[in-house]
Formats: structure tokens, sequence, C-alpha cells
């Protein structure tokens, strides 16, 4: 699935803009900043978004492209987000590190579909 977010993610826009999701935005306003995990995160609007209001973000996503364009919007905002490329089901991280995730918009591998 990563080769059809690559394709897609390669034109010059950002497939779904450089704002954050309204209500990942409206919510993350109202929570004290700490360390946030956002997978499936694409494009990077939402971890820029976080970063810009000091969370410390950790982003991952399958797409190299994504994560191209994450960073460079990262850079023009003027922040730094911690992202990898990993798929869901091998991303590893501590127990009880984060204090907040937030998932938007993601397509599933079947085997993880209910």
């Amino acid at each position: 699935m990563n080769e059809f977010w690559d394709e897609r993610y390669r034109v010059a826009d950002y497939v779904y803009g450089k704002e954050p999701n309204d209500y990942f935005k409206y919510h993350l306003d109202q929570l004290k900043p700490g360390k946030i995990l956002l997978p499936g995160e694409g494009e990077g609007r939402n971890a820029v978004y976080a970063a810009s209001i000091g969370w410390d973000v950790f982003a991952f996503d399958t797409s190299s492209e994504g994560r191209r364009k994450a960073l460079d919007l990262a850079k023009e905002k003027k922040v730094e987000i911690n992202y990898i490329l990993a798929p869901y089901l091998g991303f590893d991280y501590a127990e009880n590190y984060f204090d907040a995730v937030g998932l938007f918009f993601t397509h599933q591998p079947s085997e993880m579909r209910i």
C-alpha cells in the first residue's frame, strides 16, 4: 500500500493541506503538551501543528514521500518532529511512554480491520 501513498504524495501540493485536522486541533488545544504519537501521519500536518504548540511529536507512516513532505513542512514552520518509516504492526514503543495518540484517516491492513 505504501506505493499508492508515495504516488499520491509525490505531487507538489499537500493532498490534505497544511493545516491540522479541525477535530484534532480542537482537542489538542485543550491538553497540556507532552509526548504524542501520530501513526499514519502522511504529510505531517497534524504533527507539525502539535510541535508548534509545544508537543514532543513522534510520527510514523509507510510512505517515504509523506515523510519527506512532513519534514519539509516542519522546516517551513520552524519546528522539529520525530518521523520514521514503519508499518502499523511493526512500530515498537515503550509502554506508557506517550501522553496522547492521534489517529486520523488511516487505511489499515486487512488483518487489522474489525
